[in-house]
């Protein structure tokens, strides 16, 4: 089964100095859906555009943890890309079992 799902996103001016009508650019996006999931995913048909950013929102915070995790960024970074405070992130990182990296400095740094 095929899933579209059309998000309206981004609004242009037209550049005409006759006209100064603003046009709604859409994007419509495929997705491929195995019929055993269609029941479950059927309740929520109204919802896919919510659903789509939400499992976005998700993959943003796991990516950046597991850069975190490797050493690759900081958790402010992670924080950054995942668009969430960096509190939340911690939070996030403790559920998933990261710990997180302390040097000496830093620890010094947050007993003062």
């Amino acid at each position: 089964m095929f899933v579209f799902i059309s998000i309206m996103g981004v609004t242009r001016g037209c550049g005409c100095k006759l006209f100064r009508k603003e046009m709604m650019i859409m994007a419509k996006t495929v997705i491929e859906i195995p019929d055993e999931k269609l029941p479950e995913l059927e309740a929520y048909k109204d919802k896919l555009g919510e659903i789509l950013l939400l499992g976005l929102s998700q993959m943003k915070i796991q990516e950046a943890l597991l850069l975190y995790q490797r050493g690759v960024i900081s958790i402010g970074r992670a924080a950054e890309l995942s668009g969430i405070s960096e509190q939340e992130i911690v939070r996030y990182a403790r559920v998933s079992g990261i710990s997180p990296r302390w040097s000496e400095t830093m620890l010094e740094d947050e007993l003062r």
